[in-house]
């Protein structure tokens, strides 16, 4: 070999070691990246059951039983709590619009009434747990339209590090995200959430499973960086693609 052509050899290597992942990679800008996972194959129709599990900053934890019935590709959702009895019957109802906006509402049966959630109340938290209302809607309708996002590198993998700032009158109460997103899964690994330019919160999914043919996330945590305090949810029990009457998308139904 001609000590030329081992440069060239040596040349494309070193370009092959530098770059070789990017030119792997399918998608090449943030809102491709966001759109496929917004648009990654997953049921339209969705029950399963979830436990939440709070822990303080202090170590003291709680357990709460849930059943979650979603439809519409996640833009209607219903989640209504069965257990410890203190909590038991209370409710969650929501439903995305088609400007990314969201109707929501609690049922409280302690008091026997309902209550919209409206503006900054979306930031409250989730039966006093660290995800928000809002967190909780966008678990499974995304976060594509009230978001526009910008590709900040793609590490090996590739995962790729997406930056999504609102849209002009987005309905977050969220400055940024930035989130890393294998393209192996299209599921976000880690999600930062950051509020006034510092960061609030932090979500990671830590693991998957497949499901009628589906790749779902059964175990998910969020952690409110200043107090320290956790909620993690594990999903189980999952039933895909079955029908859900309508009914169970009302008011009427949360109050049952």
């Amino acid at each position: 070999m001609s000590s030329r052509t081992f440069l060239t050899v040596l040349a494309a290597i070193s370009m092959v070691g530098a770059g070789g992942l990017t030119h792997a990679q399918k998608y090449t800008t943030g809102e491709a990246v966001m759109n496929a996972v917004d648009n990654r194959r997953s049921p339209a129709n969705l029950v399963s059951a979830m436990t939440m599990t709070i822990t303080t900053e202090s170590g003291q934890s709680l357990t709460r039983q849930m059943q979650v019935w979603s439809a519409d590709d996640g833009n209607k959702e219903v989640v209504k709590f069965t257990a410890p009895a203190d909590i038991k019957g209370s409710g969650f109802l929501s439903t995305t619009l088609a400007d990314g906006s969201t109707q929501s509402m609690i049922y409280l049966p302690a008091l026997d009434r309902t209550r919209r959630i409206a503006g900054g109340q979306k930031q409250e938290a989730f039966f006093g747990s660290d995800f928000s209302y809002e967190d909780i809607t966008d678990l499974q309708s995304g976060t594509s339209k009230k978001y526009e996002s910008k590709l900040l590198k793609v590490d090996p993998g590739p995962v790729y590090v997406v930056e999504s700032t609102p849209k002009p009158g987005a309905d977050t109460a969220y400055d940024k995200l930035i989130l890393q997103i294998p393209e192996a899964t299209l599921i976000p690994t880690r999600i930062e959430f950051y509020r006034n330019g510092g960061l609030l919160k932090v979500m990671t999914i830590n693991k998957t499973a497949e499901v009628g043919g589906y790749t779902l996330p059964t175990d998910f945590q969020m952690k409110t960086v200043a107090s320290g305090s956790t909620t993690t949810i594990q999903e189980s029990d999952f039933s895909v693609e079955k029908s859900i009457p309508a009914e169970v998308f009302t008011e009427r139904f949360l109050r049952r």
